[in-house]
């Protein structure tokens, strides 16, 4: 009787989880951070990826390296962010770029003496030449420390860690956690030297904070991700290095959007993704069609890139879809 009555019924809907990566620009004052949780708190976005290891600097209080410039002093963003996420049930995850340390649209290098791109210049990838590039360039975006190099993944691991034990967040989120080219490696080989820090993050961060969640924002296609960046991310999922992945599928087109989340289900299909979309301004339907292809596409979730408090009509559109 149980089977027969139950026939026709159709089976409930997966609710989609909801986060929104927020760039560093968006919490450097007290009013901001506040209209920000608001905005998530209100869409029922319990999840937040905010940047605050932009360029080697901190949007936090550190001891290890400088203050972003432009911060005003005595003000910690993540401090403010982790007190008003925690107040209205907010979950915040850190998000720090790992091997890119420095960029500047005038060239220019950082102020702080105490800047790693200063302090150790042997640690960085150079160009031809020996030189930086903090303007970027064609493809790539700026000046990256060499994943090669121990002093500079040790490093990188303690200023991860720190964070992780001092501020209560519910996660840490790795970006930029590859080589900007191939061709800045001496060889294909040198993947292992990304895998390595990943790796030991994840005994860290654990050790740092028990059930912190381990997430990163990666290539969405494995093959390209391995072959023009050299990120083995499907690997470190089989290893449970990360507990959860974001692939960047950033097209207008959602057929691709589509293809891209369904290549990076496959490559990891036991590990928590959120599929990563773009906030196309305006775009409201596109928004919409992508967060349905990305529950299509097998995600748990879907994470905007980014956060903007201009933009609350895709705030809206993207919550409730």
């Amino acid at each position: 009787m149980l089977g027969r009555g139950l026939q026709g019924v159709r089976p409930l809907r997966k609710v989609m989880e909801k986060a929104l990566w927020v760039v560093r620009d968006r919490i450097v004052s007290r009013s901001a951070i506040d209209d920000l949780v608001a905005d998530a708190t209100v869409r029922g976005i319990h999840d937040l990826v905010v940047q605050i290891r932009g360029r080697g600097d901190a949007y936090y209080a550190s001891a290890l390296e400088p203050l972003a410039e432009g911060l005003a002093a005595g003000f910690d963003p993540l401090a403010h962010l982790v007190r008003a996420g925690a107040a209205v049930g907010v979950r915040i995850h850190a998000w720090a770029n790992v091997f890119f340390v420095w960029s500047h649209p005038q060239g220019a290098l950082p102020r702080s003496p105490v800047h790693l791109v200063n302090a150790h210049p042997d640690w960085l990838i150079r160009l031809g030449a020996g030189q930086l590039a903090p303007r970027g360039g064609a493809d790539f975006e700026g000046v990256s420390v060499d994943p090669r190099s121990e002093p500079a993944r040790e490093h990188t691991l303690a200023v991860f860690s720190d964070i992780v034990s001092r501020y209560r967040v519910e996660g840490f989120h790795y970006d930029y956690v590859r080589y900007p080219r191939a061709t800045s490696a001496s060889s294909a080989d040198d993947h292992s030297a990304v895998t390595a820090l990943v790796a030991e993050g994840a005994k860290r961060l654990r050790e740092a904070r028990a059930g912190i969640v381990i997430s990163a924002a990666v290539l969405p296609d494995p093959v390209v991700a391995r072959d023009r960046v050299l990120q083995r991310w499907p690997e470190w999922a089989r290893e449970r290095y990360l507990d959860l992945v974001c692939p960047m599928a950033y097209h207008r087109d959602t057929a691709e959007v589509a293809r891209l989340l369904g290549a990076a289900r496959a490559a990891a299909p036991d590990t928590r993704m959120w599929g990563g979309l773009m906030a196309y301004p305006g775009e409201r339907a596109l928004v919409r069609a992508q967060v349905r292809a990305a529950a299509e596409a097998g995600c748990e979730g879907a994470i905007l890139f980014a956060y903007d408090g201009a933009q609350r009509d895709l705030l809206d559109v993207f919550a409730a879809t």
